[in-house]
């Protein structure tokens, strides 16, 4: 067995201090615009972010260098897919936002969520 060196790699090696934020969202049982987005300010520009509907069990994740307004989708059955065209995940400055695309399903009415951000 040999190692696989044909690849570019590109890493960003840790300035100083790991930061990491976690945190739930409950969403009401109002109206959620399809268009609308929801902001986490973290104090930090993450490089890694995981959204979790766990109502649904339907989570969405952001790697640093994706496009803005993408992520990686996994459903309740375990499909993945990358989503570009139903939204997604944007870093921010101090944190990210989430597109709140029913299609998505990341964000809904009545549901709980949960997220975890880490640079």
């Amino acid at each position: 067995m040999a190692e696989n060196i044909a690849y570019t790699a590109s890493i960003k090696p840790n300035q100083g201090q790991s930061q990491l934020a976690t945190g739930k969202i409950v969403f009401p049982a109002t109206a959620i615009v399809a268009t609308d987005y929801i902001e986490v300010d973290v104090g930090f520009k993450p490089s890694y972010v995981r959204f979790e509907n766990l109502t649904d069990r339907v989570g969405i994740e952001f790697f640093d260098g994706m496009t803005d307004n993408t992520c990686e989708k996994t459903a309740a059955n375990g499909t993945k897919t990358l989503e570009s065209a139903n939204g997604g995940i944007t870093l921010t400055v101090n944190g990210f936002r989430v597109l709140q695309n029913a299609t998505l399903a990341a964000i809904l009415a009545s549901k709980t969520c949960y997220w975890v951000a880490f640079a």
